[in-house]
């Protein structure tokens, strides 16, 4: 997960820095392959019946396990119970042996046990948990932060607060009985029973939850909420929040109903809980949390009013609440087919957008899901069983690429196969565990389509196809020849793919011609007769196949698809590829594209584009563009305007939208742009902006950068003031990662940052130590490893382990590079402005000619 806008908000996502640089393979030394776990009882029903010690951050109570033996003599029953006082444990209630060794708790059930015989196993115990199980409270730092008691289960944390079989393989019904300070109100699972005032002042609140959920579904979330109901027919839907945020939760959450109507719809399945809730907490680990019937969400969802004009929150909203399907009432069997839960929550989101605002949104997820997985730091199948963690896999793979699966197998089918085939899938496993091949015979027994093949290269083995094509015109004949080859390397068990694909040719505003071929090799050529000579060759021109595309076009062809291309991927593509070419015609028609585009992906691309080409053509063309209306486009319309190092125009202009916009995010670009001119005053125009309130702090998120690429000593006092413990917590993981960052430039400072940066390795929350630990990477300060690999064994959040460990990793690998790495970037970066004004000369002599 990010706190920084721009992406997504999701659970479980491990979170690491989006510059640090690839660090293959996926799998680190002493990883070795996960196996489902073996199960000896069916556990049936579970009834909890706990109270919530605030003060002393504990809670006691007893659990009870309603089993069923899988076996005629089955005597021992396992549990995974973390640091915990086990006081009794009885069967039937009759006390019973059992063996507790800190981690798992082994119950003696007794000899003559018979297969399907129910059994009530209580167990009564107590703990002050470290992880699954969060007491938030007010303390030196923020002392105005309410207390609350939220559960955090995902992977396999359910352990450090209640005795359970800690796994995804079984799934049982529940209740939920827990006590809480008076003034309070408990979230759990399920229908409300009963909700009873005590004598001593507490409340008794009891949950039942009457369809089958793994352990780590199970949620409390306690604290001084308010309700907010939604609008509903059957289900009803509500949203916990602090009272001062009753406004923005109505803001927020507006289209909940309309989604819950619509994946009903899609999934041919009704909603198949008691009820939706969603409750926003603080210091939440993760962005969102699927807990069956009741989502927790971090208190960055919330929006103010002037978010709402170029952001919303319906990404994360309708993931949560995908999940409700695929992953609570649909299960993934063990976590290496976990993107049969995230992948499909991930798509959906796209489904939504597609629903809510149209074709191009959906488009548009195809593109940014597509980024974000080509920059993830190592290839992987998507089905892997080697990890250290769960919560290792939980990555660009399981999320993006499996939404971009989903999208692959849909253009494969069309949509009505599609979509029944879904249905089927949905319809046959509700309430069970599953793994992807009932996806692959679902598919094949609702559209006859066997699609081993797809699996096995899209979801089995890693990579994606690298293509380069080209296409050319044979006027005597009347053929247009395509040329596709597969450039991708293979050594790592990445295929050579086999994918159908549509080519299609058009002239003038003409309807295009459309071809429909299969690729299976390495290298291909496709021919066809057309009545005339076309202007424009596209491939795959919707954006069906995952790849990467490399296309030499002339600046003419380039155009032409940029002004007339119905698809949105072709536009943004072409925008993009000019900005490659340069000269006056690419700048001209790029200008007209960041203007007057109807979808703002694409005037953002062509805005990008712009700022590669960096001549005073361009850069002119940028400050016109500043006009555009959509405010997403003038955000990037302002990031493109920082590729013009040095230029005083532009810092007068920038000055301006880093002081006031209509956005929050078109400031926060300013303040970053202000600091790639390297201008003397922008320091002074970044500081003066630093302590703006903004939304997600994104303001001063964007100063913080925009002091990095300043490389100004004097940020540093800034940034180490962001970092401090108290500060608004959103920036303090940017700021703890820009020391380093900002470090790089100063490497007689490397010694001293790193022992000040390893400071922050034992901070209290979490996302600052795994940034701490990124900034050690940066940093490339080999004299820290020691100090990762201790983070390492005593973190528990697996996301922390996993990035202390892989950075430990490199630094012990990579440490002898560090000053090759930054000679090379900066000549790079020479390289890139002697081009810049290469190409600014050539266009002035052009211009006079």
């Amino acid at each position: 997960m990010s706190f920084l806008y721009g992406e997504r908000l999701s659970c479980g996502r491990l979170a690491l820095a989006a510059d640090e640089p690839r660090t293959p393979p996926h799998a680190l030394p002493g990883d070795r392959p996960v196996w489902p776990r073996d199960r000896v009882v069916d556990i049936l029903h579970v009834k909890i019946e706990v109270a919530l010690d605030v003060e002393a951050r504990r809670v006691r109570g007893t659990v009870t396990h309603t089993v069923s033996p899988l076996n005629d003599g089955t005597r021992f029953v396992p549990f995974d119970a973390v640091d915990m006082t086990i006081s009794s444990v009885t069967v039937g209630k009759r006390d019973v042996p059992f063996e507790y060794d800190g981690r798992q708790l082994t119950v003696d059930i007794g000899e003559g046990r018979k297969r399907g015989q129910e059994l009530p196993i209580a167990i009564t115990y107590e703990a002050a948990p470290r992880i699954g199980m969060y007491f938030i409270g007010p303390d030196a730092g923020y002392p105005d932060k309410p207390r609350q008691v939220w559960t955090q289960c995902q992977d396999e944390d359910t352990r450090f607060w209640l005795p359970c079989f800690d796994h995804p393989s079984d799934k049982f019904t529940s209740d939920v009985v827990v006590t809480v300070p008076g003034d309070w109100f408990a979230l759990s699972n399920g229908r409300l029973l009963s909700d009873k005032r005590n004598r001593d002042g507490t409340r008794t609140f009891h949950w039942h939850q009457d369809r089958p959920h793994p352990a780590y579904l199970l949620t409390i979330a306690a604290g001084e909420f308010a309700r907010v109901e939604g609008a509903a027919d059957r289900v009803p839907i509500d949203y916990y929040v602090e009272s001062k945020d009753v406004e923005a939760a109505a803001r927020t959450f507006a289209n909940t109903p309309a989604m819950v109507a619509l994946f009903e719809k899609l999934t041919g399945m009704p909603y198949p809980w008691a009820k939706y809730s969603q409750v926003v907490v603080r210091d939440f680990v993760f962005g969102g949390m699927e807990n069956t019937s009741a989502t927790t969400m971090t208190e960055n969802i919330l929006l103010d009013a002037k978010a709402k004009r170029d952001f919303d929150s319906d990404d994360l909203i309708s993931h949560e609440l995908a999940h409700q399907w695929f992953g609570d009432l649909l299960t993934c069997r063990d976590w290496s087919h976990g993107w049969l839960n995230e992948g499909f929550a991930t798509y959906f989101e796209m489904l939504w957008d597609e629903h809510h605002h149209g074709v191009d949104r959906y488009r548009q997820g195809v593109i940014d899901n597509t980024r974000l997985y080509l920059d993830e730091r190592y290839r992987r199948p998507v089905v892997t069983n080697v990890f250290h963690d769960p919560i290792d896999i939980f990555d660009r793979h399981l999320y993006e690429k499996g939404s971009l699966v989903l999208h692959m197998l849909r253009g494969e089918l069309g949509d009505e196969a599609f979509f029944r085939a879904l249905q089927r899938y949905v319809r046959e496993h509700a309430e069970q565990n599953v793994i992807t091949q009932d996806l692959v015979d679902a598919i094949a027994a609702e559209t006859g389509r066997s699609l081993e093949w797809f699996f096995d290269q899209w979801v089995y083995r890693p990579g994606h196809p690298k293509l380069k094509v080209s296409w050319s015109w044979d006027d005597e004949r009347g053929l247009a020849a395509v040329s596709v080859k597969q450039t991708q390397e293979t050594a790592d068990g990445t295929p050579i793919f086999r994918f159908p694909v549509t080519i299609d040719f058009r002239k003038g505003r003409g309807k295009p011609q459309a071809f429909r071929v299969e690729v299976t090799r390495a290298e291909e050529q496709f021919v066809f007769p057309l009545p005339w000579k076309p202007d424009l060759c596209r491939f795959d021109p919707y954006g069906w196949v995952l790849k990467e595309l490399e296309w030499d076009k002339s600046v003419g062809e380039l155009r032409l698809q940029l002004r007339e291309d119905d698809s949105i991927l072709g536009r943004a593509w072409a925008a993009a590829e000019l900005g490659k070419k340069g000269g006056a015609e690419a700048t001209a028609a790029l200008e007209a594209a960041v203007m007057g585009d109807r979808w703002w992906g694409v005037q953002a691309a062509a805005a990008r584009a712009l700022g590669e080409i960096r001549t005073t053509a361009a850069r002119d063309a940028l400050l016109r563009c500043l006009a555009v209306r959509q405010p997403r486009a003038r955000r990037a319309v302002v990031a493109a305007l920082g590729e013009f190092r040095g230029d005083e125009a532009v810092f007068e202009a920038l000055q301006k939208y880093a002081r006031r916009d209509q956005s929050w995010f078109v400031e926060a670009e300013a303040c970053r742009s202000l600091g790639k001119l390297r201008l003397p005053a922008a320091f002074d125009a970044i500081a003066a902006q630093f302590d703006r309130p903004s939304f997600r702090q994104v303001v001063r998120v964007g100063c913080i950068d925009g002091l990095v690429e300043l490389r100004d000593e004097r940020g540093f006092d800034l940034l180490r003031r962001a970092a401090r413990y108290g500060e608004p917590f959103q920036a303090r993981p940017p700021a703890v990662g820009a020391l380093a960052r900002l470090g790089e430039f100063f490497p007689e400072r490397k010694k001293a940052l790193g022992e000040e940066i390893a400071t922050f390795l034992d901070d209290p929350d979490f996302r600052v130590r795994i940034a701490a630990a990124n900034a050690l990477k940066t940093l490339k300060d080999e004299s820290q490893v020691p100090a990762l690999e201790r983070m390492a064994a005593r973190e528990l959040d697996g996301r922390g382990v996993r990035v202390a460990r892989e950075n430990a990793l490199a630094l012990r690998k990579g440490a002898a590079t560090d000053d090759e790495v930054r000679k090379l970037r900066e000549e790079f970066e020479k390289l890139r402005e002697e081009n810049a004004k290469l190409r600014d000369r050539l266009e002035r002599l052009e211009a006079r000619k």
